[in-house]
């Protein structure tokens, strides 16, 4: 009996994949960890967040529905500013040059990289496209801080930067233009003001990663690697199934670097003058990026209910003759989630067959399914899909607020439990360089104890083609003896591939 019960399943599931090529739809099934760049190129497309055949490297269009979860994962990080105090504002791309040479060693470091503007008949050159905030915001800090009573001064703008990325580019991994890009610049009277603010900003970002559903380790930089004159910096860190690491968000403690390169001063009550302490954070589309790659499946995107601009998608099941009696029932239901403040979307396209939706809906990653079919009106009921575990529940119509927002929550706190779980498993403590390319090669990141110094640094470089230093744990509460020279040490270096 088991025998024929297998055999009618397989004949099922070979006239079902029939059925859809016959409909032309296209199942992406496409193994993410063994071919990651042909999963992300083609998650990206089949989910509709972006077009890359803008024909300039680097740079792509947002398509409506990628820009609607962009502008949601906007909305998020303006609410953490503002309610923190942070305001939002805006300043020009273009950058005039006398500005960006006012810091010579930042100037040094991105003028191979920027976009000049050249105009006029004799080609003078105007200023440059914005590489990074700092040229085109501190001049005017200049001028707006005078006295201890400007301050602090703590805005916050979202916008694009601009870099000739020499490298390979990916769409929202690697751009030359970084889109949706956010940055805070704050100024303070004092350093230990400056610090308070670094810790904010480090709980504003952990907010952040539980609303995105995405897990991230927190590294200090080394000294050498932080903007020059700065006093530190903390980096976020996201694993692609790739195996290579991206940094998603940095917070950074200026010090007075800046300040005295723009001549950032204020006086204080004893009218004495004195350069303010500064602290920059941002970070921009990648975040969409590292939801995308981290949660997705064969199928396609897979979107955490907390930014999805739609969480649920009714497809009315239609039959001969019950046409409209299902349409008004989607409607009704419709009309219920929508009272309630639920983002629904009805998909009543005649011409699509219900399975062709089915496969949309998942490649773009909509939280939930609703199907309303003849049988579910018979039975009074509606069945809910969930698109990360594809679970199936046939309720009553009645409770559909309950369940919905029961099943929104679960797929929420799902998605991160078992993204940070596939984090902890990929981070490895190692004692041997042997063990740092094994590593590697089995896509973790290794972390090893090392004393703090640059030699020793300088060694992880050579190791293998792209291995490089990520940053320092920042729990050293563990002893140990630097991999290289052997020094007693409480630091832990992560080691791995980065974009």
């Amino acid at each position: 009996m088991k025998f024929v019960f297998d055999r009618i399943f397989l004949c099922c599931c070979v006239v079902h994949i029939l059925f859809m090529k016959e409909l032309n739809i296209k199942i992406m099934d496409i193994d993410k960890k063994a071919n990651f760049s042909e999963w992300y190129d083609e998650a990206l497309k089949e989910s509709e967040i972006l077009d890359s055949r803008y024909n300039s490297k680097g740079m792509f269009i947002w398509l409506p529905y990628g820009f609607k979860i962009m502008r949601r994962i906007k909305e998020m990080w303006d609410k953490l500013f503002q309610d923190a105090g942070i305001q939002e504002c805006y300043f020009p791309q273009l950058v005039p040059i006398e500005y960006a040479e006012q810091n010579k060693s930042w100037w040094e470091g991105f003028k191979e990289e920027g976009y000049l503007m050249v105009t006029g008949k004799n080609k003078e050159v105007q200023g440059i496209i914005r590489p990074t905030g700092e040229p085109a915001i501190y001049p005017m800090y200049k001028l707006w801080i005078r006295t201890f009573s400007d301050l602090p001064l703590r805005l916050y703008q979202t916008t694009s930067s601009f870099r000739y990325e020499s490298k390979s580019t990916r769409p929202l991994i690697r751009d030359r233009e970084i889109t949706m890009w956010h940055e805070i610049h704050t100024a303070h009277a004092t350093k230990e003001e400056a610090e308070k603010e670094v810790d904010l900003h480090i709980k504003l970002w952990d907010k952040l990663w539980d609303k995105l559903a995405l897990p991230v380790w927190k590294v200090r930089k080394p000294q050498w690697e932080c903007f020059a004159g700065a006093v530190g910096a903390i980096e976020y860190y996201t694993l692609f199934p790739s195996a290579r690491v991206m940094e998603t968000g940095s917070v950074n403690n200026l010090g007075q670097a800046y300040a005295k390169e723009f001549d950032i001063k204020f006086k204080d009550t004893d009218e004495k003058e004195h350069f303010v302490w500064q602290v920059c954070t941002g970070v921009g589309a990648r975040l969409l990026a590292a939801i995308i790659s981290i949660h997705g499946d064969r199928k396609g995107i897979i979107v955490p209910p907390e930014i999805a601009p739609t969480k649920c998608v009714i497809v009315p099941i239609m039959f001969k003759g019950k046409e409209q009696i299902i349409l008004k029932k989607a409607k009704e239901i419709e009309s219920m989630l929508k009272k309630e403040n639920i983002s629904v979307f009805i998909d009543s396209r005649d011409e699509i067959a219900a399975g062709r939706k089915f496969y949309e809906w998942e490649a773009k990653g909509i939280p939930l399914r609703i199907e309303i079919g003849p049988r579910d009106l018979e039975k009074n009921q509606i069945t809910i899909v969930r698109r990360d575990s594809n679970e199936k529940v046939a309720i009553n119509e009645s409770k559909v607020i309950e369940k919905v927002r029961e099943l929104l929550d679960n797929i929420q706190k799902s998605l991160l439990k078992e993204a940070e779980h596939e984090l902890k498993k990929s981070i490895v403590d190692v004692i041997t360089f042997h063990d740092i390319k094994k590593a590697i090669k089995n896509k973790k990141v290794a972390r090893v104890f090392w004393c703090k110094s640059r030699d020793c640094y300088d060694i992880f470089g050579g190791i293998g083609d792209g291995i490089e230093g990520i940053g320092t744990d920042l729990d050293e509460k563990t002893n140990g003896k630097c991999i290289v020279c052997g020094k007693e040490t409480k630091a832990r270096l992560f080691i791995g591939k980065s974009y």
